[in-house]
């Protein structure tokens, strides 16, 4: 029986040429397959058979070189191959000896893999976060030299038509909806206008204990309570704001008044998405211990304090009728906030921690992130409750000015322009 092989990033899928006993497909993590690799060359001994190979000297993100399901085995079988790196393996003594070969290879065959299948025709899986910069990407520019009002505009604040402004606001609701975060560019230099892009003049912001508009930048003097990292130029890693605050902001956009000399970069995860597939794809257990341990979020300054006690993913209070699993609803995720923790059994604390490093580690793979280096004149606004923001260090004199908005003045806004379009364009 043939097979072909589809490589995912964390775990390759088999599609058997024949279906028996109902399967189609199997679905086999990379460190699986290393760890049975059936070789008689250093993973199993070559008179008994047995395995060799000690399952701690595999690294859990492992991946292979590249796979060939063209192949057979010595009788005859037809075979996948992959293909790895080699890794250090313990040698007689028990120390780690790396092998001396270019690369390692395991030949399966493929009624093995059916037999030994742990995960057939699986259908309830995730794709990876968004992280392609232009998906999310705007040019205002683009915009204002097609659809500008000239009798309205200034050097420093360019209007669209009604036109115009309806279809950029379709823009901002299409990609708000699918991806949680937009990057505006060449938007222009006033502030208090850019609000009124994502919100109706009716409506305002949502002042903090920072004040009504953040200035970001170093050498701040319009802010209160300013003893907190955004206000340095130190890196800030990924995290949601105010996990302390009981309600929390549904958006944030920020304005680059003033972009750094040197580094400064913005990042972004699509954390709702990021969930899913650790739920998924990576670890159930993880995903389990992180949307039901409580994390306290303390938020303490000179003149400040708050305390929030959640856990890092908020699930619904009901199941989703087509899964029957209630939905996430909240991502607070805060490292410079997070409390010590003191709601787990000792017993079981290594295993928050774990579950806590696994979703880390997810978080700062590049395949997870979008990227964003903003000019002067740039907007970058995301859900705060659904995706994660962070920005390198930096040097010079950086300024963002930060808003926060409520989802119930964005959504209804938006959706009204994105409407407008529809009936438009029928």
């Amino acid at each position: 029986m043939a097979a072909r092989v589809e490589l995912k990033p964390d775990w390759a899928r088999i599609v058997f040429s024949e279906a028996i006993d109902g399967i189609t497909s199997a679905d086999f993590h990379y460190f699986w397959l290393r760890h049975n690799c059936p070789c008689l060359t250093g993973c199993r001994h070559q008179t008994t058979h047995e395995r060799l190979i000690d399952a701690s000297v595999i690294p859990l993100n492992i991946q292979p070189l590249r796979v060939e399901a063209s192949s057979v085995t010595d009788s005859d079988e037809p075979a996948v191959t992959v293909f790895w790196a080699p890794i250090a393996t313990k040698n007689s003594t028990g120390e780690l000896e790396l092998p001396n070969e270019k690369e390692h290879t395991s030949v399966f065959s493929v009624d093995w893999l059916r037999n030994n299948a742990y995960a057939t025709n699986r259908e309830k899986t995730h794709d990876l976060p968004p992280h392609d910069a232009s998906l999310v990407t705007i040019d205002y520019q683009e915009l204002s030299d097609k659809y500008g009002d000239t009798a309205n505009s200034t050097l420093e604040n360019t209007k669209l038509t009604t036109n115009g402004a309806a279809r950029y606001k379709a823009l901002l609701f299409d990609k708000l909806s699918r991806y949680g975060v937009a990057v505006i560019r060449n938007r222009g230099s006033d502030t208090e206008d850019i609000i009124y892009d994502f919100i109706d003049p009716s409506a305002d912001v949502i002042p903090t204990h920072f004040g009504r508009i953040e200035h970001l930048r170093t050498d701040n003097t319009e802010n209160t309570n300013n003893d907190q990292l955004g206000y340095t130029n130190s890196p800030v890693r990924l995290h949601t704001d105010l996990c302390y605050a009981e309600s929390v902001p549904g958006f944030q956009f920020l304005h680059c008044i003033r972009p750094a000399d040197v580094g400064g970069d913005n990042y972004f995860v699509h954390a709702e998405s990021a969930a899913n597939y650790l739920k998924t794809e990576v670890s159930r257990r993880a995903y389990d211990l992180l949307t039901t341990v409580p994390v306290r979020f303390d938020r303490k300054q000179n003149n400040f304090q708050a305390l929030h006690v959640s856990p890092i993913l908020r699930l619904g209070d009901k199941p989703d009728p087509a899964t029957n699993e209630r939905r996430l609803e909240q991502v607070r995720y805060s490292y410079f906030t997070q409390g010590a923790q003191t709601s787990v059994p000792f017993s079981e604390l290594r295993e928050w921690y774990e579950a806590l490093q696994v979703w880390d580690k997810l978080l700062y793979r590049d395949d997870f992130q979008i990227k964003a280096n903003l000019e002067a004149g740039d907007v970058v606004i995301y859900d705060n409750l659904k995706v994660l923001h962070a920005r390198n260090g930096f040097t010079g004199a950086r300024h963002m000015a930060g808003v926060y908005l409520n989802s119930s003045d964005l959504w209804p806004h938006l959706r009204q322009a994105k409407e407008q379009t529809v009936t438009a364009e029928a």
